[in-house]
């Protein structure tokens, strides 16, 4: 079974439904895609369906060390964009920034969805939580999910 724990932001909720950030950690250093993608493809299977009921847009997000592995990052996610058959709007949002920074650099999404480790830091979750500054979403896969099936 999967879990998705909802952080409902007090004041926006879910603000327009306009702009899902899904944030991926680092792949590094084999970038290769797998059938089960390390708990991305829950997080994407819900900011698609979530797109489609909103009329909204997915960005793919994620924070990398340099220059060299954001060229990798980037050519990684527009794969996973093509294999996954996300919408051809859906955007890339990768940053060398530490990712505390990019977290707030970021363009502002309505939804920000982050997958959620094995032994979860709630103090973690709700810290990122007031980060981000709106609604989000932790998820956790089963592990039969797949976005590439």
């Amino acid at each position: 079974m999967g879990i998705a724990i909802l952080a409902r932001h007090p004041v926006i909720e879910l603000g327009r439904q306009h702009l899902i950030h899904v944030w991926v950690s680092n792949q590094g250093p084999e970038w290769k895609h797998e059938m089960h993608e390390s708990n991305l493809d829950l997080a994407i299977l819900l900011a698609y369906q979530l797109a489609q009921n909103w009329g909204g847009r997915i960005a793919l997000c994620m924070s990398v060390p340099d220059d060299a592995t954001r060229e990798k990052a980037v050519d990684f996610l527009e794969q996973l964009i093509s294999l996954a058959r996300l919408p051809k709007t859906t955007e890339i949002n990768v940053t060398t920034s530490p990712f505390s920074d990019a977290l707030v650099q970021a363009p502002r999404a309505d939804l920000s969805i982050f997958g959620l480790s094995h032994h979860p830091d709630i103090a973690f979750v709700q810290q990122l939580a007031s980060q981000v500054n709106n609604s989000c979403v932790f998820v956790r896969d089963s592990g039969d999910e797949s976005i590439l099936a």
